[in-house]
């Protein structure tokens, strides 16, 4: 099997190199901290799995997710990542991430899903199993659909009067959903409510300070 790994921390990249090829031989064709830096001669024919993390100092490992996808719907995508949180794993999945792994998980974790993917299956550690089905139990099953809706516009900080365009009925009705939501949620507060969605993962600080849709359609 020959695997692309993107890290942008070389002693990250260097450790699952050294650990693939000389412990389980398989064969890493390429290291690198972008798709940018793969040499001209590079492409992902050769490839079987990719190992992508989430945080890249060139843009984010979810856009490189994507663009492997899109070139190249056959190769294997694993995120190898520091992050936990609901919201990461969701995304990933949803942008056709094949598994899931966090960097604090056993190295045992990372070879299982290796070889889970070498045999055409998708593989998610088991404390991230359920982590996602906790998250996604505690959200959805408190908030009816369009509560959870106007939850996470309200989490980024737009107003009643904004999210009532956004999703097409009265600012009263907003208002009456934003009652109902904090009271389920037990806050008092918009700013309670960003902490709540920041801590299970649902938003991110990106999500916050760049998007500007409502703003913009207003």
């Amino acid at each position: 099997m020959h695997l692309l790994i993107i890290d942008d921390h070389e002693i990250v990249r260097d450790g699952i190199k050294t650990l693939i090829e000389q412990e389980y031989g398989w064969h890493v064709s390429y290291a690198v901290s972008s798709l940018e830096e793969l040499p001209s001669y590079a492409t992902f024919e050769e490839i079987d799995v990719a190992i992508l993390d989430i945080s890249l100092v060139n843009g984010s490992g979810f856009d490189t997710l994507v663009k492997i996808k899109q070139q190249a719907p056959y190769v294997k995508c694993l995120m190898l990542s520091m992050y936990e949180h609901v919201g990461y794993i969701s995304k990933a999945l949803e942008l056709g991430a094949d598994g899931y792994v966090t960097k604090n998980a056993a190295t045992k974790e990372l070879i299982d899903a290796l070889e889970s993917l070498e045999k055409d299956e998708n593989y998610l550690s088991s404390d991230l199993s359920k982590k996602l089905a906790f998250g996604d139990k505690c959200l959805t099953s408190i908030l009816t659909e369009r509560e959870k809706e106007v939850f996470l516009l309200l989490a980024k900080g737009f107003q009643p009067k904004q999210i009532a365009y956004h999703i097409d009925t009265a600012p009263k009705t907003v208002m009456v959903h934003r009652t109902n939501i904090y009271k389920k949620l037990n806050v008092t507060s918009q700013f309670g409510l960003l902490r709540i969605a920041l801590e299970t993962g649902f938003l991110d600080v990106s999500d916050v300070i760049n998007d500007d849709v409502l703003i913009k359609e207003n």
